[in-house]
């Protein structure tokens, strides 16, 4: 891939929001067709590749750049392929978190304020007019004002995604966990009561929903610092979101 051609396709990937992982190589060993130091191409999640020696990389490449991505940091890699090895230099193509918002009450309403203030982009969603707003929520990227499920079938939920369900009872947070439980979200995090959270989970349970779904679900939601007032439960809500952000856990 020319110097010109991978650009476009960076700034395209970034533009679009799609995670991609963008690879230099630094060191070619032996004799590789089609490779020389400084080449450049793009791995993408769903199989595509662009760039040289197509043959010789695509699936060795594929074994190792999903978990560049996952661990959002770059690394040198050193890949043994047909005629010798490849160092490559190879860095994630991350979209920005987008922070789902589901409830657009006091909670809803502290998260928001949280995320942007760390550069998160920001959908709010709610069914009531009063509360989904630009008013409550002036800085949000985008806010739907509708039922929970209908809104969430426009919504692209993917591994950058950040869903935090704080609907105002156990009805909408079943309503919205079951939407989403499937999703290939980053995290999943829903509020409420330990009672009132098992509840929702023996519900899904006995509809069929896998358990390892649920057991990636966050909840109660947010790291456990004794928050009580809305800002500090969003305190907690968003440092749990950093936390699996930067070291996915």
């Amino acid at each position: 891939m020319g110097k010109l051609a991978f650009f476009q396709e960076l700034l395209a990937a970034l533009e679009e929001q799609r995670p991609a992982v963008a690879a230099t190589v630094v060191k070619v060993e032996g004799e590789v067709p089609g490779m020389a130091v400084g080449s450049h191409f793009l791995w993408m999640p769903d199989g595509r590749y662009e760039g040289p020696g197509a043959p010789v990389l695509e699936e060795t490449l594929g074994e190792v750049a999903p978990g560049v991505l996952a661990g959002h940091r770059p690394r040198l890699e050193t890949l043994k392929v047909k005629g010798g090895n490849i160092t490559l230099f190879l860095e994630p193509v991350l979209p920005e978190p987008l922070i789902l918002i589901l409830g657009g009450g006091h909670v809803g309403q502290q998260v928001a304020a949280a995320a942007k203030l760390v550069g998160y982009r920001v959908t709010v969603v709610d069914d009531r007019p009063d509360f989904a707003n630009k008013a409550l929520f002036p800085a949000a990227d985008r806010i739907i004002c509708a039922p929970f499920t209908t809104a969430l079938q426009e919504i692209e939920i993917n591994p950058s995604t950040f869903i935090v369900i704080v609907t105002r009872g156990h009805r909408y947070d079943y309503e919205c966990l079951r939407a989403v439980i499937q999703a290939p979200a980053a995290y999943i995090g829903m509020i409420g009561s330990r009672r009132r959270v098992q509840g929702v989970r023996e519900r899904l349970l006995e509809e069929g929903v896998d358990p390892q779904a649920l057991a990636r679900v966050h909840a109660p939601i947010g790291l456990d610092i004794g928050a009580e007032t809305p800002a500090e439960i969003a305190i907690s809500i968003l440092a749990e979101i950093i936390r699996v952000y930067r070291r996915g856990v």
